[in-house]
């Protein structure tokens, strides 16, 4: 089968591996080269950059939005696109242009956690199980008919690098099987029963706060690791936060209390929240004991 692969970040890498694999994968579209690092170097997305590789062509249009790359697109005479983690709004004239559509792997237990960041919404809600989706792309925002679904049961503890790693590469796994049955799978539609929106990640939303409950403020650190990572300010300096667990203990202290200065056990408006690797600014993540040889907390 002759594909179009779109997609952009290091998760959508394994697919693109073994698609190559097993189809003739005749282009890449990717978002374009951006400034990255100290000096601002422009950067080729992952995926562009084992495009290159493989010897892919690949296309980094700003829009698909006008006549001019939606030709382009359509006279690839490409049999299906491949949707994985793009970054750009597919409209009607892209979704309709190839034999079988637009097939997009999202992954999230649909119509749950529709949109930008699926898994950080899942961890962060403290969901018990998801599920990855291969679904037929329409014009809305993951509304599309469900080609094929597996669920996956989530340890209390997954952080969002782990729980990425393992969706990546079932998601690979999944796509192939779909691809291969693409002319008998029955297509389920998505109800709308607990549908909601995972919002993109907000920078702000690192900053811990002790008036939140203090699993709430674990499932944070598992699932804005590595980005945009969680932290408190403390004498002015923003520490980090890189592994914490939490206690589920009843008290009375006020929020923000320091129980315990050696294991750093901090009280909670519920809970206590319990800091296991920190980082001081321009210094390397150590454990509780290591940070506090050198610093005080107020």
């Amino acid at each position: 089968m002759k594909i179009i692969f779109m997609g952009t970040p290091e998760f959508a890498v394994p697919t693109l591996k073994l698609l190559s694999q097993h189809h003739e994968v005749i282009a890449v579209y990717t978002q374009a080269p951006k400034p990255a690092g100290r000096g601002y170097h422009e950067t080729l997305s992952p995926i562009h950059q084992l495009a290159n590789e493989l010897k892919i062509p690949v296309y980094t249009p700003k829009t698909l939005r006008k006549p001019e790359p939606q030709t382009e697109f359509a006279n690839l005479k490409a049999d299906a696109a491949v949707v994985i983690a793009y970054g750009l709004i597919l409209p009607k004239e892209v979704l309709t242009a190839t034999k079988h559509g637009c097939i997009n792997i999202h992954p999230s237990l649909l119509p749950k956690y529709r949109g930008a960041a699926p898994m950080q919404r899942t961890i962060l809600a403290g969901e018990k199980e998801t599920a990855m989706c291969i679904m037929q792309m329409d014009e809305g925002i993951d509304t599309g008919d469900i080609l094929l679904s597996k669920k996956i049961v989530l340890d209390d503890k997954i952080t969002y690098p782990e729980l990425s790693n393992n969706m990546a590469s079932l998601g690979a796994e999944m796509l192939i099987k779909a691809l291969a049955d693409i002319d008998n799978i029955q297509p389920q539609k998505q109800t709308e029963d607990g549908a909601c929106y995972a919002h993109k990640i907000d920078k702000q939303e690192g900053e811990l706060s002790w008036q939140e409950d203090a699993e709430v403020l674990a499932r944070k650190v598992r699932a804005f690791n590595p980005w945009p990572g969680t932290y408190f300010i403390n004498n002015n300096e923003k520490i980090k936060i890189l592994s914490a667990t939490y206690e589920t203990s009843n008290h009375s202290y006020n929020p923000g209390t320091i129980i315990n200065d050696k294991t750093l056990k901090i009280a909670c408006k519920s809970g206590f929240f319990i800091p296991l690797i920190l980082q001081r600014p321009g210094k390397k993540p150590m454990s509780t004991s290591e940070f506090f040889r050198g610093y005080i907390l107020k």
